[in-house]
C-alpha cells in the first residue's frame, strides 16, 4: 500500500479504461470493501450490494452479457435516466468535451462511427479489467439511497487508488439491467446502478485524459467568510 493521501489520491484518480492482466489479490479487495463500508450513508441504512467478479467467473458473465448486446435488437431500459432526457447547457458541452478528450486520446475521428461504437462496447468488457464489480441497492429504495450509493463508490474507488489499483466507474451497465442480473444471479428486486471496472493501470494515452473541472467560483457559493 502506497503513503498516498486522500488529496493526492483524489487528484491522481483517473477513469482508466486500459487495464493490464495482472490479477487483483482477493484479500486486498476484501480489504477495501471492508474499509469502503464506512462511507456515510442517510440513517445508516448501508443501501448497497456488491457483486465482484474475477477469473472465469468474470469471462462466464461477460460472455452471458455480451451474446446479442446492441445486435439482437433487445434493447432494455435502465431502472435509472443516466441523464436527462434533454441535457442542457453548460451541461451538454462538458459531455460534449468529455468524449471529444476519450476518443481524441484513442485517436478516433468523429467520422467513425464504427470505431466509436467499438469503444463503446468496451464497456461490456470491463476494459479488459481483472475485477469486475456491479452496485446495486434494493428498488424500494430512492434518490437518497442513490447518493449514498455514490458516496461508497467514490469511497472504494480512492482506497483501490491508495492501494496502487485503478478503476473506472461505469454507468453503463444499468442499461442492461436484465442480462447483469441473470448473469450475476442478482434478485429481481435489486437496482443495478453502476459498474466499476478495477486493476492495474497500462501504459495507454486514454489513461492519461485529463478531464478538467470548472472552478469552486462557478459551483459554489460562500457566505459568511
Amino acid at each position: 500500500m502506497s503513503d498516498l493521501s486522500v488529496t493526492n489520491a483524489i487528484q491522481s484518480r483517473r477513469a482508466v479504461r486500459v487495464f493490464t492482466d495482472q490479477a487483483v489479490a482477493e484479500e486486498a479487495l476484501r480489504e477495501i470493501l471492508s474499509l469502503a463500508s464506512r462511507a456515510p450513508s442517510n440513517g445508516n441504512l448501508q443501501p448497497w450490494k456488491v457483486y465482484a467478479v474475477a477469473g472465469d467467473a468474470l469471462r462466464e458473465a461477460l460472455v452471458s452479457i455480451n451474446t446479442g448486446l446492441y445486435t439482437d435488437g433487445n434493447m432494455e431500459a435502465p431502472q435509472y435516466p443516466i441523464y436527462p432526457e434533454k441535457l442542457h447547457e453548460p451541461f451538454r458541452s462538458r459531455r460534449h468535451d468529455c468524449g471529444e478528450r476519450m476518443y481524441g486520446a484513442l485517436g478516433i475521428e468523429r467520422e467513425d462511427k464504427a470505431g466509436r461504437i467499438k469503444q463503446v462496447m468496451q464497456n461490456f468488457q470491463f476494459f479488459g479489467a481483472p475485477v469486475g464489480i456491479i452496485l446495486t441497492m434494493d428498488s424500494r429504495m430512492d434518490l437518497g439511497q442513490a447518493m449514498d450509493v455514490g458516496i461508497f463508490a467514490q469511497t472504494l474507488m480512492l482506497l483501490a487508488k491508495e492501494r496502487g489499483l485503478d478503476s473506472c466507474p461505469q454507468a453503463s451497465w444499468a442499461q442492461w439491467p436484465q442480462r447483469v442480473r441473470s448473469a450475476l444471479g442478482i434478485a429481481d428486486e435489486e437496482k443495478v446502478m453502476l459498474g466499476i471496472s478495477l486493476g492495474y493501470a497500462a501504459d495507454h494515452p486514454i489513461n492519461d485524459v485529463e478531464q478538467p473541472r470548472v472552478p469552486v467560483g462557478d459551483f459554489a457559493s460562500l457566505r459568511g467568510f
